[in-house]
């Protein structure tokens, strides 16, 4: 008998927002730090306050506290 393997727990996401707006719209949401950061990179460019990403666990609240964001500026 071949057993499966369970899936992954995910326990957080990391998200992709821009810096233009009040918003700061999430531009794209990620499994690991490093999708995060490698899109970041791909779309920094885009914007001329740049991008910014951080983790945030499953259940997260804005009421609850934030999360360190990790800023990727515009490229020059």
């Amino acid at each position: 008998m071949v057993r499966k393997r369970a899936p992954e727990v995910v326990t957080a996401v990391w998200l992709v927002c821009q810096e233009e707006t009040p918003h700061n719209t999430v531009l794209g949401v990620f499994a690991s730090q490093s999708e995060a950061a490698g899109y970041a990179d791909e779309v920094s460019h885009l914007y001329e306050d740049g991008v910014s990403y951080a983790s945030f666990p499953l259940g997260y609240r804005h009421i609850d506290g934030s999360a360190p964001y990790l800023r990727q500026p515009s490229a020059p």
